[in-house]
Formats: structure tokens, C-alpha cells, sequence
């Protein structure tokens, strides 16, 4: 089943367990918290013993994300084996070296599968990169050999570039020799003159393997059993997944690679089982057991109601009362309601009424005005009156003052306050600015910080900054290419201690 796209937005109200140091409600770049929501929306419970997937392979799914020298501290490699040969199912998706052998005399779990990832790092040509950052290359995938289903499926509709390619970041290379009783499927390679990040080496041929499945053979065809590997666990890191904001879009935000499909595609493959779906997962993450795939967190505060002066909400009612009132004048509804309410002689008398009413009191009017003759010395001609009267509503008087002085100080701190409210922005109680948080992998990063430190001052700081007119739109620019970072993830908040 794929996840729907509301399922990924309300992420925003779960926290994993073990992200340590993060504020509720946000989640690392390099971590795999959105990966792991997914198998916490598809019902697969958490384990936390190794005995328990052992014990039931048919019902289990092994995930090995990151490091996997550490994998026979958890399970003997032999026992691994045993778990595909009894039909379980297991991802293995990493980047580093597997060829070291943590404990002398026990084969590791890739002398088990034929599967040797060396630890050394592919690029490619910049147009063939993700975002053209070297070192994150696209996975080109490789011609079906066996008909549907089958692990090609994975790939369906992947490109080998574009917004619908997968996208690795610092992949390794890889090479696959394949033991007897497995039906051995090569998925992807890497592109074309692909090479080493560390050195001038093209990737050989028999290394060029970034995606390999094995599938348990049976009497009469393909038994349950299954082994995925990956040479970079990266493609199902949060940073990675390929969301992107996008005002234009219904959802709001759009995709910029083929990660979060292929995620999908590759939970549901895994939870495939011979009889009913599995339901338990034994996730293990650089060399620790996730206890925690999701958990229920209280909803982030709403941001308080913008001040809204009471001449420009009049005005906003109206503009949205008179599309309404023109209908139902066109259609005859107030004098339909009136004749049905009161009726035609009841309406004639009132009107009659209300005339003779007014009329009296207009000449009432006249007659005290006539007692009273006002000094012509205290009169204001029109001229004068109107030099006194205030110019436009209260928001346009005091933009007016603050281009008088030169400086659009109010205007820019209400603005950056509603943006970073939101984002966790307020000051400590001591008054101080929390703590900025940046993502490991960014270039400008002092940049970022430099210019999120800045709006917090304007929006936050004790002492006034000067914002003239002329820096309005560098002001603007600054703010929102900040906060559609921070929706990225590259950087937000801490949540500093009092």
C-alpha cells in the first residue's frame, strides 16, 4: 500500500524516541525518522530482541540501515542465512565497508550472500548528480530479466536523471556473486563513466552494482524468503526523500527525486508475505536497535492571530459580503423576504410611519438650529477642517511616520515575529536567542546563520536596528529564502534550557 501524502504532513505532530537532542515536532536531515513512519503507518510493530524475528521469519523483517560492521554483535551471520532460507525478509542498506570481520572465524554477512561492499565512495558527472552536488550521483536501473512480480518492480517508472531518478549521497561501489538456492536479480548500477570521489579511478564493471536482491528458491518456483541490498543507506534518510515547498502545488510541497516512492515501493515489498503481511520489523541503525518507529507527541501551538487593524478588517468583510449580497439581490431575495414577512399593506403603513417620523424630527432640527447663531470667528471653513483630518486608515498613517524617519524598523520586526513564532523563534526567559541548529552538509551554512541571527535581531532584539526603505527588499528576500530553508530542514531552532 503507498503511503498517502497526508500521512508524511502529519509527521509534523510525531517525534521519534531516539532522536536525542531534537525538539518535539522536528526531525534531523540525516536521520530516518520519515522511513520509519512508514512502517509505523503500514501497522509493522517494533522489535526490540533479535529472537523474536529469528524465531518467526515468515511473520518478520530484518532493516539494517548505516553501519553494518556491527550486525553480528545482534545476529550471527549463519543465523541470518537461516532466517532468508525460512522465508524471511531483510534490507541492508549501506554505504560503508562490510569486508571487516568483527569477530575472528565467523564469516560476515556478506561472505554469506556473495555480497562485498568495499566502503569506497562514487561520483559522477555533475549533470548526473542529484541537486549537481558531487557525490550524489542517480542509480540507473537496470532491464527486468523475470517477469512481474519481481524486485525489478521497485524500479518501475524510476529515471536515470531527472526529477523521477533516485538519488544517492556518497554511495560505494559493490560487487555481487550470487550463492546457489537464491534467485539473484541485479537492479541498478551507477551512471555511465561514473568514478571515485577519492581518486581518478572509473568504477569497474563487476563493482558496478548499486541495488542487488536475492529471493529463496522453492520447489516449483520462488519461495518467500528475501534479501535487498543497497550500497547507501542514504536514499532513506529525511533530507534525502526529496520533498520540496511549493506554494503553487494543492499539497504545498512537490517531489525532486524518486526516494519517497521507492521507500514506499520497498516497505511493501518487505512486508510481502507468503500467507498474510508481516507485521513485525527489527530495525537496527548504525548499530543500534530502534525500540521506537513513531510515537504521539501534544500538537505544536497554533500561531497567535495576526494584529489586524479594525479599517482594514471592515474592509476585508465587506470585499467578502458583497459577492453574496449581489447574488441575492439578482435573485430578488431581501424584498421576497420582507413581502413573505410582513406583507404588502403592513409594509406601506410602516413606511408611512417612518417618513412622518423622520420628517418631524428633521424639523425639529431646524427649529433649535434657528435659536442658535454660531460666531463667525469660530468657524472652520471646510478647507481648514480637512488639513486636520487624519489620511487614510491606521496601518497607512503609521507606514507614513515610519518613511518620515526613514525607517521600517515596526513593519519588519511584525513580520519576522509571525515567521519565526512559528518555527520556535521567542526568546529564552532570559531574554537571549535560542540556539541555531544547521544541518552537517551545508555549504553556506555560516551564511545561513549569519542571516538567521540577523532577522532574530530584528525581530526579537532589545535595541532597534535601522531598516530604511531602500533595504525593504533585500529584508523580504532575506526572510523568505530563510524560512523556506528552514521548511527544508536545513536549519531550525534549539529548545535552549532556562
Amino acid at each position: 500500500m503507498n503511503l498517502k501524502f497526508a500521512c508524511v504532513a502529519s509527521l509534523l505532530a510525531l517525534t521519534s524516541s531516539s532522536a536525542v537532542g531534537q525538539q518535539q515536532g522536528r526531525i534531523p536531515y540525516g536521520g530516518s525518522e520519515v522511513f520509519r513512519f512508514g512502517l509505523y503507518e503500514n501497522k509493522i510493530k517494533e522489535l526490540t530482541d533479535p529472537r523474536d524475528a529469528l524465531n518467526f521469519p515468515r511473520e518478520s523483517i530484518i532493516i539494517v540501515l548505516g553501519d553494518s560492521s556491527q550486525l553480528s554483535s545482534f545476529i550471527d551471520p549463519v543465523d541470518l542465512r537461516d532466517f532468508v532460507d525460512n522465508g524471511g525478509a531483510v534490507l541492508i542498506a549501506s554505504d560503508s565497508s562490510n569486508q571487516q570481520n568483527v569477530r575472528p572465524g565467523v564469516q560476515t554477512w556478506g561472505q554469506q550472500f556473495g555480497i562485498s561492499i568495499n566502503g569506497m565512495h562514487v561520483t559522477a558527472d555533475q549533470d548526473k548528480c542529484y541537486r549537481q552536488l558531487r557525490g550524489r550521483p542517480f542509480v540507473r536501473p537496470r532491464q527486468p530479466v523475470w517477469n512481474a512480480p519481481s524486485p525489478f518492480d521497485l524500479f518501475a517508472g524510476i529515471e536515470a536523471n531527472g526529477s523521477a531518478a533516485l538519488a544517492t549521497d556518497h554511495p560505494s561501489e559493490m560487487s555481487f556473486r550470487p550463492p546457489f538456492g537464491f534467485r539473484a536479480s541485479n537492479l541498478a548500477a551507477y551512471p555511465e563513466n561514473s568514478r571515485l570521489v577519492a581518486g581518478p579511478r572509473s568504477v569497474e564493471a563487476n563493482r558496478n552494482h548499486f541495488a542487488v536482491a536475492l529471493e529463496q528458491l522453492e520447489p516449483g518456483g520462488v519461495g518467500p524468503g528475501r534479501l535487498l541490498v543497497l550500497a547507501d543507506h542514504s536514499v532513506f534518510v529525511n533530507g534525502m526523500l526529496g520533498f520540496q515547498e511549493d506554494p503553487n502545488v494543492e499539497q504545498g510541497f512537490k517531489f525532486d527525486n524518486a526516494n519517497w516512492q521507492f521507500s514506499n515501493r520497498t516497505i511493501d515489498w518487505l512486508k510481502a508475505g507468503p500467507q498474510k503481511p508481516r507485521s513485525k520489523c527489527l530495525f537496527i541503525e548504525d548499530g543500534r536497535i530502534v525500540e521506537k518507529f513513531a510515537i504521539e507527541v501534544p500538537p505544536i501551538p497554533r500561531p497567535p492571530m495576526p494584529d489586524i487593524p479594525p479599517d482594514v478588517l471592515a474592509n476585508l468583510i465587506l470585499n467578502q459580503a458583497n459577492h453574496f449580497i449581489r447574488q441575492a439581490e439578482e435573485q430578488n431575495f431581501f424584498n421576497r423576504v420582507l413581502e413573505g414577512w410582513l406583507g404588502l399593506p403592513r409594509l406601506l403603513r410602516m413606511f408611512l410611519i417612518v417618513t412622518t417620523i423622520i420628517f418631524v424630527l428633521v424639523c425639529l432640527t431646524w427649529l433649535s438650529r434657528s435659536n442658535r447663531k454660531p460666531e463667525s470667528s469660530s468657524t472652520l471653513t471646510p478647507a481648514a477642517q480637512a488639513r486636520f483630518l487624519p489620511r487614510g486608515g491606521m496601518m497607512r498613517q503609521r507606514t507614513a511616520a515610519q518613511l518620515e524617519v526613514a525607517n521600517l524598523f515596526e513593519g519588519a520586526s511584525r513580520r519576522v515575529r509571525v515567521r519565526f513564532d512559528v518555527l520556535g523563534g521567542q526568546p529564552s526567559p532570559s531574554g537571549k536567542m535560542p540556539s541555531v541548529l544547521l544541518a552537517d552538509d551545508l555549504r553556506d551554512a555560516p551564511i545561513l546563520h549569519e542571516s538567521v541571527c540577523w532577522l532574530w535581531q530584528i525581530g526579537y532584539g532589545e535595541n532597534s536596528l535601522s531598516v530604511p526603505p531602500e533595504e525593504w527588499d533585500r529584508f523580504n528576500g532575506t526572510l523568505e529564502r530563510v524560512t523556506r530553508r528552514a521548511a527544508r530542514g536545513d536549519w531550525s531552532f534549539g529548545q535552549d534550557a532556562a
